[in-house]
């Protein structure tokens, strides 16, 4: 869909939304009532109007900046009322962040958000929604974040995300994408944040993500391997990263050595590591969070980890750490906000 066409299509929207407003040619069971663009006659303002509105959608759930409802999240809307919260979504202009089920996509939805003027992330649910329906989101080139989560988006929909050159999140969790998902991605300019969580990544094919300018990457509970840790290690400026649930080992995370824009280093459930690795893990000096749970580091080696001072949160869950040396490890780290072992 190119530029006139959008505009085009939100003009025609526009036009059958008025008409729907004035209640000509329309029928439903159940009807959600619309506020006008004006002020009532109570002196009500369409922002109160709108928030009113909302709190009559049975499971719809909405966050207020002022009057303004800036958040709406559709997920627990019943199926049968779906079609009139989106005909309400439609005249809530002020919506900036959307959640909806796969079930509220239908043909025309790209045409009624592509209408909101200040919609900048959008998060879809759902296994019906498929590589045909991610497709049509290029119509919404504004967006900074976009979700597809527990879908049936592939790879080759999931390609849509190389049109939106405004995008700085995306999560494709628990979808079938591959590595093949990120040479898609891989020139995105802004793209900060990438969730990958329950996906079919290995690591096999991760040279694309070295290009990406990420600060957070999730790839908890994936395939991904050793193969892959060099080119994360490439990432300039990678802050935050949750490799919990994956098959990394001693070995691969040596690519992280000395990477001091390190924070946050979640390996937890990673029986592959060892006390061998702790001098990687203390070569990171501005670890705020570790997660060490279920790894196969012996507990008597934990003291090694004292040069990390910058920790807040540890986690040492699972390996069989008794109370006496816990509490001589939190000692350790006076600036330790959570502890857990």
């Amino acid at each position: 869909m190119n530029l006139s066409q959008v505009r085009l299509a939100q003009s025609l929207l526009v036009g059958c939304l008025v008409i729907g407003t004035l209640g000509c040619g329309v029928s439903s069971s159940k009807t959600i009532p619309v506020p006008a663009d004006n002020q009532s006659e109570s002196g009500e303002s369409t922002g109160e109007s709108l928030a009113s509105a909302w709190d009559g959608v049975a499971g719809a759930k909405t966050k207020l900046r002022g009057d303004d409802v800036v958040v709406v999240d559709l997920r627990e809307v019943a199926e049968s009322d779906l079609d009139d919260a989106v005909k309400l979504l439609s005249n809530t202009s002020t919506v900036s962040e959307l959640f909806v089920p796969a079930a509220a996509w239908t043909d025309g939805m790209v045409l009624r958000l592509a209408a909101l003027p200040h919609l900048k992330r959008l998060r879809v649910y759902g296994k019906s929604f498929d590589d045909a329906k991610a497709k049509t989101i290029s119509g919404l080139p504004a967006l900074i974040g976009v979700t597809f989560q527990d879908t049936s988006v592939t790879d080759e929909g999931a390609s849509v995300l190389a049109e939106l050159n405004e995008l700085q999140e995306a999560s494709l969790m628990n979808s079938p994408v591959t590595d093949k998902v990120l040479e898609s991605i891989s020139s995105l300019p802004k793209l900060a944040k990438l969730n990958l969580r329950g996906t079919q990544v290995t690591g096999d094919a991760f040279d694309p993500i070295s290009k990406l300018p990420l600060k957070d990457l999730e790839l908890a509970e994936t395939d991904f391997g050793p193969q892959g840790m060099p080119a994360i290690a490439k990432i300039e400026g990678l802050e935050k990263i949750n490799l919990w649930l994956t098959k990394i080992d001693n070995e691969s995370l040596k690519a992280f050595e000395g990477k001091a824009s390190l924070t946050i280093l979640n390996i937890d459930n990673c029986p592959a590591i060892t006390e061998e690795a702790i001098p990687v893990i203390v070569s990171l000096p501005h670890l705020k969070l570790l997660h060490l749970g279920k790894t196969s580091v012996a507990p008597d080696s934990l003291p090694q980890l004292e040069p990390l001072q910058e920790l807040e949160t540890l986690f040492v869950t699972n390996l069989g750490l008794e109370e006496a040396p816990a509490k001589e490890l939190e000692a350790m780290f006076p600036n330790l906000k959570r502890f857990e072992y």
